[in-house]
């Protein structure tokens, strides 16, 4: 036991310190941290609060059935990732099996960090909806300590799918020479049917009366997501034995896991870390390439074949691509959905062309993959900056990579909706305006953060892709970012017309365009040569 504390507590502590220190300067690092934890905190119970307010007398435990259910799905995406890093493909994977512990040990340590991980994404998202609720409905103290304790077993079921799921898709992917693509495109099928799934639960319930949809949530929570069902039930009702079916269900599957998966441990990750050899290898002679063309090329094909870093910043754009596609065949379906919303007094129609836009605002805030391509470089970063070019050609190389990433999924997700909604030329050439100044901001704008907060030393990538301190800031940030113009928009179209509003958005997003580059110009070239 001695043992697996010290291994667990070594794990966790280098999880704290990957996350809040980024850079030189831990303090400066650690206050960013707070802000956005606080930030996301505020923003969740906004929504929720939204949520709460908006439902009837009689189904306010709604708002909680919908945020644990978001939280559960968060938690269910984010361990593909992770689980691929901390399970499977860890690099102190050698280290660890020379010393003197048991391999079931090893594996606990590992399971343990991954757990505490989730339960961060699990409280930021799920306690404030608890504390609203409870307020407001003067909930008594069982609900409370059912509510909290739950939280501890809530995303054990999720994690135990999704660590399976992961090593479903790298088993099949083996080890050629093309796995890394294989593993993201298995992940890209398994993360499109959970939207197509939910697209169509959606189409469900816009088909019948606003009284009839909520009734038929709670229905649908208790056929298809039971573990999710009886723990918001047993909160609410504070029935005992509601709650230890929570902590049965839930701690008997991932108990379950742990055991059968403890077994295999050393296999699997034993033949996990053979990478692909070449066999009859001949050295060809190559084209020549431009200097930004080489390293443009370098940093989409490190973004295309590294799991982690694309599940955690591609996704966004993924789920663009499918909604659109979803929205183009199911068009009617869409319309009747969006007419229910008559019923409350909001009338979309209107504003569905800026609408659009700002939600693709949102997906490009998600994909900020230059806030890590410094950091990324590693141990190999003094390669980078000897390269006989200008510091602003590696810029503009990491920027153009991120844009490239943002502009081609957001226009094919831009032209497919306006197929499916019949939006004017005049709104298309808009709409691809506004991704076209987007990709060059989230590009400009990861480079800052990252400039700023550096992480070279990583025995990982994943800890600088998931929990740096640039990672969050430019992930989360844009979330807030997004959400933020989202709630603008809804509010002033009353007062302003829906394209001057983008038309407004583009200039804004132009201008913060311009003062990103002069500030990399002036100093992002100083801090880059400052680095290592």
């Amino acid at each position: 036991m001695k043992k697996f504390l010290e291994i667990a507590k070594i794990q966790i502590m280098n999880m704290i310190k990957s996350t809040v220190r980024s850079g030189s300067n831990g303090s400066k690092g650690i206050v960013l941290f707070l802000v956005i934890v606080v930030s996301l905190i505020f923003a969740s119970a906004t929504y929720s609060m939204g949520i709460y307010s908006s439902l009837p007398v009689g189904y306010k435990d709604l708002v909680l059935y919908t945020m644990t259910s978001a939280t559960v799905l968060l938690v269910f995406i984010f361990s593909i990732t992770t689980a691929q890093g901390q399970l499977f493909q860890f690099k102190d994977f050698d280290l660890l099996m020379t010393w003197p512990i048991s391999r079931t040990t090893v594996f606990l340590a590992k399971v343990l960090s991954f757990v505490i991980m989730m339960y961060m994404y699990c409280f930021l998202f799920l306690l404030p909806a608890l504390v609203i609720f409870g307020i407001y409905e003067s909930m008594g103290i069982l609900y409370y300590i059912f509510g909290f304790l739950g939280i501890l077993f809530l995303p054990l079921i999720p994690i135990t799918i999704s660590s399976l799921l992961a090593f479903l898709i790298r088993k099949l992917a083996g080890n050629g020479k093309h796995k890394n693509l294989l593993i993201n495109l298995g992940s890209i099928i398994l993360f499109g049917g959970i939207m197509i799934g939910s697209f169509s639960l959606s189409s469900m319930e816009g088909t019948v009366i606003p009284e009839e949809v909520l009734v038929g949530v709670v229905n649908l929570m208790k056929t298809y997501l039971y573990p999710v069902y009886i723990y918001v039930h047993s909160a609410i009702t504070g029935n005992v034995i509601d709650f230890i079916l929570v902590v049965v269900i839930n701690g008997g599957v991932f108990a379950l896991f742990v055991y059968l998966f403890s077994k295999t441990f050393i296999t699997i990750n034993s033949t996990v870390q053979n990478g692909y050899k070449a066999k009859n290898f001949k050295l060809r002679k190559g084209q020549g390439k431009s200097p930004l063309f080489a390293l443009c090329n370098k940093e989409i094909s490190k973004f295309t074949s590294n799991m982690m870093y694309f599940m955690n910043m591609g996704m966004g754009q993924v789920m663009l691509v499918i909604g659109g596609i979803y929205l183009m065949l199911n068009r009617e379906t869409v319309f009747q959905m969006l007419q229910q919303f008559d019923a409350f007094g909001f009338e979309v129609m209107p504003m569905l062309f800026g609408l659009v836009c700002v939600a693709i605002c949102l997906f490009a805030f998600m994909t900020p993959t230059s806030s890590v391509s410094i950091s990324l470089e590693g141990k190999q970063f003094w390669i980078t900056k000897t390269l006989p070019v200008a510091t602003t050609t590696i810029f503009i190389s990491k920027a153009l990579a991120n844009a490239f990433v943002i502009w081609v999924p957001s226009s094919i997700g831009l032209l497919t909706v306006s197929i499916g909604l019949g939006f004017s030329i005049l709104e298309i050439l808009m709409g691809l305006l506004l991704v076209f100044v987007l990709g060059i901001f989230v590009g400009l704008f990861g480079l800052c953060v990252n400039i700023n907060f550096p992480k070279l030393e990583f025995d990982r990538e994943i800890i600088v892709i998931k929990q740096s301190m640039s990672s969050f800031i430019s992930i989360f940030g844009g979330m807030i970012l997004g959400f933020t113009i989202i709630f603008i928009y809804v509010n002033a179209t009353s007062v302003m017309d829906p394209k001057l509003f983008i038309l407004l958005l583009i200039g804004i997003i132009s201008l913060l365009d311009v003062a990103f580059w002069f500030y990399l110009k002036t100093s992002g070239v100083r801090k880059f040569y400052e680095l290592y």
